[in-house]
């Protein structure tokens, strides 16, 4: 029998960088020509409450606020990078962000045995602003008992009785159990944009590597709640005895 617990701590780790916005305001009664060039166009300018109309091109979009009660932002899908977002609402900021919480920290697989794998998650959720994205990497080795430690699944594989291995993904799955779940946008999938990363987004294949990505964002984004789905078996040559690993999650804005 072999009991494996986990503790997950977290380092929160970010870089910021300055960004200058100049905003110009014009105050007119009067009408003005429409702004245009050859790749866009504003059918009608306002300035002031009031404005409904959407300005819009094949490749770009956005919504007119009446005053302060427009909010979220607006990107092109052909670059979407901080320089080239906008970020609507009457108290905006140009400050960059970053908050990373780690809500399920303590990880315990329990029991296991050469018949029967094992599963568990933890949770944890990201929120960055005016930034390029995020990503968010897991360090630390599986865990251990003495010299021994479990094996990693260095590729995306299936869950394998009886072979020793220690992976994660941060999806929902069904097999070896139904459990985990897909990352949640908050409040929508119109505010919100992180996901798993490559090698972890796989239902039902898990995989470990110590300092790899888990998971990213783009482009500024509202907040994601990720859960961690881990996978643990073992095989007849595992040594017996208590295991435990530490895994810090780093989360890094990018600029």
């Amino acid at each position: 029998m072999l009991t494996v617990s986990f503790i997950i701590d977290y380092m929160k780790r970010f870089t910021v960088l300055a960004v200058f916005v100049i905003g110009l305001f014009i105050i007119s009664t009067q009408a003005v020509l429409a702004a245009t060039s050859t790749n866009f166009s504003i059918q009608e300018d306002f300035f002031g409450s009031g404005g409904v109309i959407d300005s819009s091109s094949p490749n770009y979009q956005s919504f007119d606020s009446i005053g302060g009660v427009s909010v979220g932002d607006s990107a092109s899908p052909n670059v979407p990078t901080s320089g080239s977002q906008t970020q609507s609402g009457y108290t905006t900021t140009d400050d960059p962000s970053l908050n990373f919480i780690v809500t399920g920290s303590n990880v315990a697989l329990g029991s296991l045995s050469t018949s029967l794998a094992k599963t568990a998650t933890g949770t944890f959720s990201v929120l960055n602003y005016t930034s390029s994205g995020y990503i968010v990497q897991i360090v630390g080795t599986p865990p251990s008992n003495g010299a021994h430690t479990l094996a990693n699944m260095s590729v995306a594989a299936t869950s394998s009785v009886g072979t020793e291995q220690f992976g994660i993904n941060l999806v929902a799955n069904t097999s070896p159990a139904t459990f985990g779940a897909n990352p949640v946008q908050q409040p929508s999938t119109s505010f919100s944009y992180g996901s798993a990363a490559t090698g972890y987004s796989t239902s039902n294949n898990y995989k470990y590597v110590d300092g790899q990505t888990i998971a990213t964002a783009t482009r500024a984004s509202g907040k994601t709640d990720y859960t961690i789905s881990y996978l643990a078996n073992i095989s007849i040559a595992t040594p017996g005895g208590s295991y435990s690993g530490n895994q810090t999650l780093v989360c890094v804005g990018t600029y």
